[in-house]
């Protein structure tokens, strides 16, 4: 890869991707109406676990995900990704409230082995 497209990939839009990647590979065919409405139900109990910036940053991580994809998706994948994006959202905030100082320490630390030297 060159110097110059590495520069155009931050990890904002690096995690988007990723997110709509995953999210499209999870994706499933057409859905039964009775399935489709238990679908929506989740989706919505999904949203109103979390906090109303929770609500916020999904909605603006949707928004960007259609503005990039969404010509490509059917009605069915935009709503999966909803759901999936709430549902992920509560795990966010759980762990961006476990306070971290900035000099505290892994907790472990990975051993890295050269050549033959494997004990």
């Amino acid at each position: 890869m060159s110097k110059s497209s590495q520069e155009h990939i931050t990890r904002r839009s690096f995690a988007v991707g990723a997110a709509a990647a995953a999210t499209a590979a999870l994706l499933p065919g057409k859905e039964g109406r009775a399935e489709g409405e238990a679908f929506a139900q989740s989706q919505t109990d999904a949203m109103s676990k979390l906090s109303p910036g929770g609500r916020a940053e999904v909605e603006a991580k949707i928004k960007e995900i259609f503005r990039k994809y969404g010509s490509r998706l059917s009605d069915a994948q935009k709503a999966d990704i909803r759901k999936v994006m709430a549902e992920t959202q509560d795990g966010l905030e759980k762990m961006r409230s476990f306070a971290l100082a900035n000099g505290d320490q892994p907790a472990s630390v990975p051993l890295i082995l050269r050549g033959g030297d494997h004990r």
